[in-house]
């Protein structure tokens, strides 16, 4: 009498070709994704001085015009409060008064980021190009 031996059938996953397949997943999201790339701001610096030959620029204070930006995001023009909303009028009217006007930017350490980037933008939609960010 010959006993037939039954097959075990094999239960689970089969696992041979799991490496392949998560390697096409890989590609696949490699070759798909897009990567957002963030430009900053598009201002236009001066080229840097080198050493005694610095000229440096002397401005009369009639012709700077102070913008400050304080923490809450209002913001004082000469010391003046003034709105957002207004500032474009205002400055276009400055610069239109005096030609040589320079304005410069000071930010309080605690304010926000995107306001001087709104202040920016405004001066720049009311043309103004002679702009000082201060540092101090």
């Amino acid at each position: 009498m010959i006993k037939h031996r039954k097959k075990r059938e094999m239960m689970g996953i089969p696992t041979a070709s799991m490496s392949d397949i998560s390697f096409l997943l890989l590609v696949f999201f490699l070759s798909t994704t897009t990567f957002d790339i963030k430009k900053g701001l598009g201002i236009m610096l001066p080229p840097a001085s080198k050493g005694e030959s610095a000229k440096k620029a002397r401005i009369d204070k009639e012709n700077l015009s102070k913008i400050y930006v304080l923490a809450d995001g209002s913001l004082k023009i000469n010391g003046k409060d003034i709105d957002i909303r207004y500032l474009e009028a205002e400055i276009k009217k400055i610069i239109t008064e005096n030609p040589d006007e320079v304005i410069v930017i000071k930010t309080d350490r605690r304010s926000n980021y995107k306001y001087m980037v709104q202040v920016l933008d405004k001066l720049q939609l009311a043309g103004a190009e002679k702009i000082s960010l201060s540092t101090n």
